[in-house]
């Protein structure tokens, strides 16, 4: 099947690129998130921006640190180290999270959250005596 549009091989490639380190730094995020466990107001965005800063720090820090010749960081020693600058960018997460709650609102809690009190049940209504009581 021949599309009418193609794009620049350019073009594709970062394409490609970009989708594969999205897909890398998912892996890498969720696999830090099983390692590290916690309660953060990130959600899937955030898991997947953690992966992908650490599938870039990782690598670049082997690279640089380590020099090693023809290092692919898409490769298991990348994986590791994409793994290990994900731990290290959630934890740092985690540290500027626990600073920041020192100046947020207090978040909450069961108190705030109760429903309000109830109020006593109206008193039954009058009962007139029947038959009305002999008039004199």
């Amino acid at each position: 099947m021949d599309f009418p549009f193609r794009l620049p091989l350019l073009a594709e490639y970062w394409i490609e690129l970009v989708l594969v380190w999205l897909g890398f730094g998912t892996v890498v995020g969720l696999l830090a998130r099983v390692i590290f466990p916690g309660r953060e107001p990130s959600g899937a965005l955030g898991t997947v921006l953690i992966g992908v800063i650490g599938a870039v720090v990782g690598p670049l820090f082997m690279e640089t640190v380590c020099r090693l010749e023809g290092f692919n960081p898409i490769s298991l020693l990348g994986f590791v180290a994409a793994l290990g600058g994900a731990s290290v960018v959630l934890v740092l997460y985690r540290f500027l999270l626990l600073i920041i709650s020192d100046h947020l609102p207090p978040q909450p809690t069961e108190e705030h959250l109760a429903p309000p009190p109830e109020y006593p049940p109206p008193p039954p209504p009058y009962e007139y005596p029947w038959p009305p009581p002999p008039t004199a």
